[in-house]
């Protein structure tokens, strides 16, 4: 991992907000097709809270500009509402991965979910799943959501 990577509450980070939502839009083109950046940005505005879910985490170097994010959410996820709460959005800028930044990223959320009394979190990919494997995480279902097919994961955490 880098060396000046660190972890901070969105809330905490707000600078980092249109860059993390550039990002999104970028890399989930076909599931923000139809979306403004200004509505993602809206809603990475809405879950940087402090305290409860949602949350929202973004991985910083020295400088505090932004490397990747992560949330944590209780909301519904349909191809799988008998569960929750999620981690949602795990994403590491393409420069910096490869670098264990979506491990302390993933760590970090576990932990905040912790402090909030969550005792599992889930998590849908297609394309982190060694991401979570690495982290320790169980992948135990699949399901197709919007033309992919996503690997549930969940982990004990309290």
């Amino acid at each position: 991992m880098t060396e000046t990577c660190s972890i901070h509450l969105l809330a905490d980070a707000p600078d980092c907000i249109p860059t993390i939502a550039e990002w999104y839009k970028s890399e989930w083109s076909t599931w923000f097709r139809d979306t403004p950046v200004a509505e993602i940005e809206e809603d990475f505005r809405a879950v940087a809270n402090r305290n409860g879910l949602p949350i929202a985490l973004a991985a910083c170097d020295g400088d505090d500009h932004p490397l990747g994010a992560c949330s944590v959410r209780a909301d519904v996820f349909e191809p799988y509402a008998h569960a929750g709460p999620w981690l949602r959005g795990l994403y590491v800028h393409t420069p910096f991965r490869g670098q264990g930044i979506a491990q302390h990223l993933i760590r970090a959320a576990c932990d905040h979910a912790a402090q909030r009394q969550v005792p599992k979190l889930y998590a849908a990919t297609h394309s982190a799943i060694k991401s979570f494997e690495r982290a320790g995480w169980l992948g135990f279902d699949q399901v197709s959501h919007e033309g992919q097919l996503l690997t549930i994961f969940a982990k004990r955490i309290g």
